[in-house]
């Protein structure tokens, strides 16, 4: 008897001790892996973690790199469309001959005057050449007459804008710039600037000729 339940302690010694054996001898690592029979490198995961930390870095680097190349090329696009703008012909205005004419109506004439405060005929028409056209005349009817640049119109082939003289055979004294249905706008001496019919009865007997200068 006594010898049965020394067999049986002796089994259940043996069969805790293989117990024990069992849950020490095989600690658990992390990263076993049963299919390599082996533990998995712990480099492998860092190295990809640091190349994909890399990539991340090397793909901000170029988004910020070509961002401040697009941003600088928006600003020499800026600058050169500045530049254009600044270097552009000033733009001749769009008012109408007949427009800006009214706008010297009553302007008394003043022999050698070339303002609104006064001025004679060809004074006026420099004035409005300059202003509307851009184009520079001589002082005095009898040279504006002469000038090479301008060319011979008919009295049939008037158009407006074309310079109409006035005067002797012998003597251009007066100068005015035609207007749409058969008129003229010049500086008359006894209403200062004007506008008057081609028939009048004063001016059509003086007419000398025309030019045209555009």
């Amino acid at each position: 008897m006594v010898h049965g339940l020394r067999n049986i302690s002796l089994i259940c010694v043996g069969t805790a001790i293989a117990m024990l054996f069992a849950s020490c001898a095989f600690p658990t690592r992390t990263g076993y892996d049963r299919s390599i029979g082996g533990y998995k490198s712990t480099t492998s995961a860092g190295s990809e973690s640091a190349a994909g930390s890399n990539s991340t870095a090397g793909t901000n680097v170029a988004g910020n790199t070509s961002g401040r190349q697009t941003s600088a090329g928006a600003q020499k696009a800026a600058a050169a469309q500045k530049m254009a703008a600044t270097n552009a012909p000033a733009q001749r205005s769009s008012t109408s001959l007949e427009a800006m004419a009214k706008t010297w109506i009553g302007t008394p004439y003043v022999y050698g005057g070339s303002s609104r405060s006064g001025t004679d005929c060809s004074g006026y028409v420099l004035n409005i050449y300059k202003d509307l056209y851009g184009i520079t005349l001589p002082r005095t009817a009898a040279d504006i007459y002469k000038d090479g640049r301008g060319s011979s119109v008919s009295r049939g082939s008037l158009k407006e804008g074309d310079l109409v003289f006035f005067g002797s055979f012998w003597k251009i004294d007066h100068v005015g710039i035609y207007l749409s249905g058969d008129r003229f706008t010049h500086a008359s001496s006894s209403q200062g600037v004007t506008i008057t019919p081609m028939s009048n009865s004063y001016w059509s007997p003086k007419y000398q000729g025309a030019r045209r200068f555009r």
